[in-house]
């Protein structure tokens, strides 16, 4: 009986020991995970941020350079007219070209820094309303235009140096900007387009870019904005998650004194105890289920409302909608948990293709069984053109039925009460497939970022951002090809490529007559 006893102590001591180190190393654990989460988050949040502030801000200065250039050569066209209407009307002698032509663009130009001429060997400079020298300033934006050149050797065309370019262009409108440093805008003409004179002139303005910075600094201040939200979220949940392991260690004290008193009396055999403390691990792991469970409450509300329907007799319509409803959840709940296990088997590299010839015709028409009527909730119509004969294809029907039911479900969510097309065709070496709907479309600002990860566009609120990412890898690695057309309020044409199966290929490279009657 004592050595019973003193084997029920040292289990009970060691049974203890190990609940408390398990929930000790669970809530290390899941602090460490929680703030490396963070840490990552935060860091792709600032980079991200500041990626897509400074594209913005890239992308509104080509333009504003480009507007403000083309402003500046419509002044000089003008100027250009004006001193060539007073060289016809005699106010100005052809002696004093040149400094009536200085002269009149202080008055002319109020934005430029530098005023110059050109007559093929002679370059002047004149400051306009700046008190830096006009000869160091544009001495410093040659300099900055060469640089660029020599990085880019295309950027004078044909020429090796700014002065070259210029000898080339100076009897023509022109200009070019830079937007490094400052920022540099030079644009210039030739009195020969107006008048019987030769003389190139043009202006230059510098400090471009004061623009930018106020833009970036109101980028700064919402990225650090967006950081303190996330990091008070952060910091609730791990609160959170702290406060329910103490609660869950306070429980497992009490089981565990409970425990022990049995333990403790000499009856109690090895046996029982442990069959305890089995019922202890079910009783933990079955409240960890429960907890996991959680984000199906909303279609386990709607099936127990059914139920309820049932039994009183209620309208087959509403038990159908709530129906219609669970599996609509559950697909879609599916369908994102696929993508999310396929972004990250692509991630990895551990998406293995297992291709074989395939049947398109049979495979679009299972899908469709099987996802377009969940899919479909705003009623559409769908069309099949596809040529009973296609030549098979060689690809992964898995996969590729990922291809289709994610386009399909693309198009009947941006597409209400309109059509939706599948049709296939074939040539000698490839089977092309296009899904066409007539929704809502895609905007230009959102057509060319599509095919990234985790982009949903600016103007949806639904779905993962990885379907069309997917998609394209999948499609890719079949050896095929994707594109898109696309134009607002008409509808989007998906259309991609697919190889042929190699016995249908071999086939249309030995009898073309029988590959043209299949089409």
């Amino acid at each position: 009986m004592r050595k019973e006893t003193s084997k029920s102590r040292l289990l009970r001591r060691k049974l203890l020991t190990a609940l408390i180190s398990c929930l000790i190393a669970v809530l290390g654990i899941c602090t460490m995970i929680f703030n490396m989460i963070y840490q990552q988050a935060s860091v792709n949040v600032n980079l991200y941020s500041g990626a897509m502030a400074g594209q913005t801000v890239s992308a509104v200065s080509d333009a504003y350079y480009q507007q403000f250039l083309a402003s500046q050569q419509q002044y000089l066209h003008d100027f250009g007219k004006e001193m060539a209407l007073l060289l016809y009307e005699g106010s100005i002698d052809t002696q004093n070209w040149r400094e009536a032509l200085r002269q009149q663009a202080v008055t002319y130009f109020s934005s430029a820094d530098v005023f110059f001429l050109y007559d093929g060997s002679t370059l002047d400079s004149y400051e306009m309303y700046s008190a830096e020298n006009a000869e160091r300033m544009m001495q410093d934006m040659i300099a900055l235009f060469d640089q660029k050149a020599a990085e880019a050797p295309e950027y004078y065309g044909n020429q090796s140096n700014f002065i070259d370019w210029l000898n080339t262009c100076m009897e023509q409108p022109c200009g070019s900007y830079t937007k490094d440093v400052e920022g540099y805008v030079i644009a210039w003409d030739n009195t020969l387009n107006y008048s019987g004179e030769n003389l190139c002139f043009g202006v230059l303005m510098r400090n471009v870019n004061s623009w930018v910075e106020p833009i970036k600094e109101c980028a700064d201040e919402q990225t650090d904005t967006l950081l303190n939200n996330m990091d008070r979220l952060f910091r609730k949940y791990i609160f959170m998650m702290i406060i329910s392991i103490i609660c869950v260690f306070a429980l497992f004290l009490v089981i565990s004194a409970i425990l022990s008193k049995k333990i403790a009396d000499p009856v109690v055999s090895e046996h029982d105890m442990l069959v305890q403390v089995n019922e202890m691990k079910t009783t933990f792991l079955s409240d960890a289920s429960h907890e996991l469970k959680t984000p199906l409450a909303a279609m386990s509300g709607y099936a127990q409302d059914a139920e309820l329907d049932l039994m009183n007799d209620g309208e087959k319509t509403t038990v159908q909608n709530k129906l219609r409803r669970i599996s609509s959840e559950a697909n879609r709940m599916a369908l994102m948990v696929t993508q999310i296990l396929d972004a990250t088997r692509i991630e990895e590299g551990r998406m293995v293709l297992e291709s074989a010839p395939c049947d398109l015709d049979s495979l679009v028409r299972k899908t469709v069984e099987t996802y377009f009527a969940v899919l479909n909730k705003n009623h559409n119509r769908l069309i099949l053109r596809i040529p009973i004969d296609l030549p098979k294809v060689n690809a992964d029907a898995t996969r590729l039925q990922r291809v289709f039911v994610n386009l399909i479900s693309n198009a009947l969510k941006h597409t209400n009460n309109g059509t939706v097309l599948i049709k296939a065709g074939a040539d000698a070496e490839q089977v092309t497939v296009t899904v066409r709907d007539t929704g809502s479309g895609i905007s230009p600002e959102d057509l060319p970022h599509i095919w990234e990860r985790y982009y949903k566009g600016k103007h949806s609120e639904t779905g993962t951002g990885l379907g069309l990412f997917i998609v394209k890898f999948i499609v890719e690695s079949h050896g095929g090809t994707i594109g898109v057309e696309s134009e607002q309020g008409k509808g989007t044409a998906f259309t991609f490529t697919l190889p042929l199966a190699t016995e249908y290929a071999d086939d249309s490279a030995v009898n073309p007559i029988e590959q043209m009657l299949r089409q």
